[in-house]
């Protein structure tokens, strides 16, 4: 991916391209960012930029015979040239071998590092070596680069486990790493989701974090940074990959989703800057569509004092992955948002989707105002709950009766 290809973020990329231009590279980089920011767009326009052996520069743009030209008979003209075109480069090629490496994704001192577990590709009860998932990760990366964690554990076939990044992972990082470099100069470790690991992976890689070899990098990106050990997270560089502005993201959809502008601008109001919403919105995944009709009904058999079907409904839903109850909690939490900002008669702030905009209203009208930030407290807590391994059973029973009592 080309530097050119990103949808916003062109601040975040010129700084980037400077510190490669100045060598001023920071041993270890840690992008936070809401899902479906961009985050892992721009760590592999960085990497394919670091490797491009034949950078685009200011005088590949220029007509013949302007600023730079392509062949000078004078000696001193050429090496003005060459010194001038070494402060000018603008972009990747992605045409050289460096290049097309890092768009298949098989550069080999580009290490992928990701959150896995037990799942159908070894026999029941074992955890496969992480080179098993490279292909299916592939996949995921080359199909849409703004997936979020329960994508990728879907991709992964992870079904209702949460990934980890453990001391077998951790082994192969520092295996890897003992390594010369294959072409160049440069090792990186690209390790999505970081708050995945374990302390004891944590505590093994620390060392290597702190104080790499000369030439190593490590790139993490992360949706949630407090949940980073401390140790870890101080040795890093901080980049804050924020919303992306509504003009930019609204072109990238009309480019690469086939809407007309006024549609694309439509979805880039309701997506709140992230690409990756946009993008479910779009495709309206079964999903995404089941986790807000069962938001609506739960609360919707709260205000009926329906207890029974709601108790059903809390265990059909325990009875999902851990990721689908996770990706449920979330999803309500959105259309909480909404709906407070539609009580609030704040329309210009809830984005919501023009299909759900009457129901919402309608369903507003009916709760106090109260209930809202009592109800994100709940969903909130049950999320923390399934992380903790909690039996989704309990939390799902004991979020329906808190929302029987308070409703």
């Amino acid at each position: 991916m080309k530097f050119s290809d990103l949808v916003g973020h062109k601040d975040i990329a010129q700084n980037l391209k400077n510190m490669v231009d100045n060598d001023r590279i920071p041993h270890a980089i840690l992008f936070s960012e809401k899902p479906g920011y961009g985050a892992l767009p721009l760590v592999l326009s960085l990497l394919q930029y670091m490797f491009c052996k034949n950078k685009k520069w200011m005088a590949d743009q220029q007509e013949e015979g302007g600023l730079f030209t392509a062949e000078s008979n004078n000696k001193e003209d050429t090496a003005e040239t060459e010194s001038n075109r070494r402060g000018v480069a603008t972009d990747s090629c992605g045409i050289c071998s460096g290049c097309k490496k890092m768009m298949d994704l098989v550069h080999p001192d580009v290490h992928f590092v990701f959150p896995v577990n037990t799942t159908q590709l070894v026999e029941k009860g074992k955890k496969a070596p992480i080179d098993m998932y490279f292909g299916l990760f592939r996949e995921l990366v080359k199909r849409n680069p703004y997936f979020s964690e329960q994508d990728l554990y879907r991709q992964l076939g992870l079904e209702n486990k949460l990934g980890i990044i453990g001391v077998s992972e951790a082994s192969w990082i520092i295996n890897k790493l003992s390594f010369s470099a294959y072409e160049g100069e440069n090792k990186i470790v690209l390790m999505m989701f970081p708050e995945r690991m374990n302390a004891e992976a944590s505590n093994k890689l620390l060392k290597n974090i702190e104080e790499p070899t000369p030439g190593t990098f490590f790139f993490m990106i992360t949706n949630d940074p407090g949940k980073i050990i401390p140790t870890i997270r101080s040795r890093c560089r901080l980049i804050d990959v924020p919303p992306i502005d509504e003009t930019s993201l609204a072109e990238g959809l009309k480019k690469h989703s086939n809407l007309d502008g006024q549609a694309a601008e439509m979805w880039a109001g309701c997506s709140l800057g992230s690409y990756g919403k946009a993008v479910e919105l779009i495709s309206q995944s079964d999903e995404s569509a089941g986790n807000y009709s069962n938001f609506i009904s739960m609360v919707k058999l709260s205000l009926d004092k329906n207890l029974p079907d709601l108790l059903n409904l809390g265990n059909d839903l325990a009875a999902l992955g851990k990721e689908e109850q996770k990706a449920f909690f979330i999803n309500g939490l959105e259309t909480l948002r909404e709906l407070y900002a539609i009580k609030l008669n704040l329309p210009e702030i809830a984005y919501v989707n023009p299909v759900h905009k009457e129901e919402l209203t309608t369903l507003g009208r009916n709760l106090d105002i109260k209930f809202f930030p009592i109800c994100a407290d709940y969903f909130n807590d049950a999320i923390s709950c399934i992380e903790k391994n909690v039996n989704a059973k309990f939390v799902f029973c004991d979020l329906c009766n808190r929302l029987y009592l308070k409703v």
